[in-house]
């Protein structure tokens, strides 16, 4: 009966560590804001960050471009700062 219930709370241990994989940002809120506005400024028009939020392992950053009509959302990876995936909207 010992022996059952050491290997239920092994495993039991082992499963929840390996699923807290959760790591601490290496960039900042600034950072990737400003990773998107370097990335979608163009000629036209100024690029504004509506709004920042962290969810998981990325920032999810929505922005606007009045001017030129564009709108969009960009997921940031928060340890290396790469956009993962971009969407865009032109009216």
């Amino acid at each position: 009966m010992k022996r059952i219930v050491f290997s239920f709370s092994l495993s039991l241990i082992l499963v929840m560590s390996s699923c807290n994989n959760y790591s601490e940002p290496k960039i900042s809120e600034e950072e990737a804001e400003s990773i998107v506005l370097k990335e979608h400024t163009k000629n036209i028009g100024k690029v504004e960050v509506i709004s920042v939020r962290h969810k998981g392992n990325e920032y999810i950053v929505k922005w606007e471009n009045k001017e030129n009509c564009e709108n969009g959302t960009d997921f940031i990876d928060d340890q290396d700062g790469t956009i993962t995936k971009g969407e865009t909207t032109i009216c």
